[in-house]
């Protein structure tokens, strides 16, 4: 049973190694240029395309990968996602195509995620969840043992990594007890809240626990009611949002819009809501088109390197204004820091730490649609937890069933053409004669750099 301590808070332990320091994370592009290629549909992965999109126009981590830094000191046997990100970014910012194959990514699908699979339609937030942890996995390869919160300063925590304080007091005798947890994003509920900074009010907003959910207070010694309040304690340098559309456990879709700004300030939502703005401006957003959150299609938004916003779809890498970019259903939001907001300020008195409950860092064997409706009933029937997060709720039953197409999205392979509501067809290119590789239910063209280009780019900006 959890206890309500009096007056004694769990503290951040220092690290005994910081990993990555953060004072190398460059925030600013240190490349300007045109954007990069678009990613080609293999049938059923625009939910991968979106989420490596946006992580290839995150600048920070981009500045980091183009350096190639990690892949000259990795000695990661098999799969490494840090090097495959690292391959792939350079590939679509310094190549001459329209669009390229993402390949590399669809061939070790399995090692990023067990629930994912090539021919089976995907959800984009399980998979940028999934993808950084495979990410932090590789940053971690050859230090399994560093301590807890060492292990919290790689570059993807120094990057997207920040924490969560949860204050539990009584109100019955006003003992306090203040715990902590690391989060890479952070889920919100939408339900109703008809804007970004509603969602986030009613996520600091302190939370009754009564009935079922009464902890026993060590002080009082009986089971009592208190309140719970949730607030960030230390920012990230990029703060990662989802805006859970999921309605319930079926599936049905929260389809209203929900505002969100071009800049942001975290302040009012820190621990410590005293001191300067804390600014935060949108470099990138996904959309999920479609009825349910069971089916449809992803699609986003990304501002590049040259300042200038870009819809891609797939393939498509279309120029937009940011009138365009703030009228979207938004699924996804990714914001980047604009005061230098390190990891060690706003509210932590400059430690590093580890909390007292951190975030699972293990993959869950669970379909798509089962995580989306496992999301919803922690909504609904557990709206106590300390941290809404997708990776603390396991809700899978068996195995999966195997579906050849995606819902709502039929991307035939054979002629390159596609049926269905959306009706886009993926262009396929394999060059003459070339050797073949199975990927699930789809024949991918070899390795060569060469054959990843669908179509040569104009040689102007």
């Amino acid at each position: 049973m959890e206890k309500l301590a009096a007056g004694i808070a769990e503290g951040m332990a220092l690290p005994q190694r910081i990993l990555f320091p953060p004072q190398k994370i460059c925030m600013d592009w240190q490349q300007r240029q045109r954007p990069g290629a678009g990613l080609c549909n293999l049938g059923s992965t625009c939910y991968i395309n979106v989420i490596l999109q946006c992580l290839t126009y995150t600048p920070p981590l981009a500045n980091y990968l183009l350096s190639r830094d990690h892949s000259q000191l990795c000695h990661q046997q098999g799969f490494c996602m840090m090097c495959i990100m690292e391959a792939h970014v350079r590939k679509v910012l310094r190549s001459s195509a329209n669009a390229i194959w993402p390949r590399a990514v669809v061939r070790d699908l399995k090692f990023i995620g067990e629930e994912f699979e090539p021919d089976m339609a995907g959800d984009a937030y399980e998979f940028l969840r999934c993808a950084l942890e495979a990410m932090q996995r590789a940053c971690l390869s050859g230090s399994s043992d560093e301590d807890i919160s060492s292990q919290k300063t790689t570059i993807i925590h120094q990057i997207f990594g920040g924490f969560l304080k949860s204050r539990v007091t009584c109100l019955r005798c006003q003992a306090v007890s203040d715990s902590y947890k690391a989060f890479l994003h952070v889920l919100l509920d939408i339900k109703a809240p008809s804007s970004l900074n509603k969602a986030l009010e009613n996520f600091v907003t302190p939370k009754n626990l009564d009935g079922k959910y009464c902890l026993k207070c060590s002080k009082c010694e009986k089971k009592v009611t208190a309140s719970k309040r949730v607030t960030v304690h230390r920012v990230p340098k990029v703060f990662t949002v989802c805006l859970e559309r999921a309605a319930d456990h079926t599936g049905r879709k929260i389809s209203k819009i929900v505002e969100y700004p071009e800049y942001l300030d975290l302040r009012p939502y820190m621990s410590d809501t005293a001191g300067e703005p804390l600014l935060y401006s949108l470099y990138a957003l996904v959309v999920h088109s479609g009825d349910t959150c069971l089916d449809g299609h992803f699609f986003c938004y990304t501002k590049a390197s040259n300042g200038q916003w870009y819809k891609m779809d797939d393939e498509s890498v279309d120029n937009c204004g940011i009138h365009a970019v703030l009228r979207q259903q938004a699924y996804l939001l990714f914001y980047a820091s604009q005061c230098g907001a390190s990891n060690d300020q706003a509210g932590s008195a400059g430690t590093y730490g580890q909390p007292g409950r951190t975030m699972s860092m293990d993959c869950q064997r669970t379909s798509a649609r089962e995580r989306i409706q496992s999301r919803s009933l922690q909504w609904d029937n557990d709206h106590c937890r300390w941290f809404m997060n997708s990776t603390d709720f396991n809700n899978s039953t068996g195995r999966k069933r195997k579906r050849s197409t995606p819902p709502g999205r039929d991307h035939a392979v054979k002629d390159g053409t596609a049926s269905g509501p959306f009706n886009r067809s993926c262009q396929w290119s394999p060059v003459p004669n070339a050797a073949w590789t199975v990927c699930g239910d789809h024949r991918l063209p070899p390795v060569s750099e060469e054959e990843e280009l669908v179509e040569k780019k104009p040689s102007t900006l």
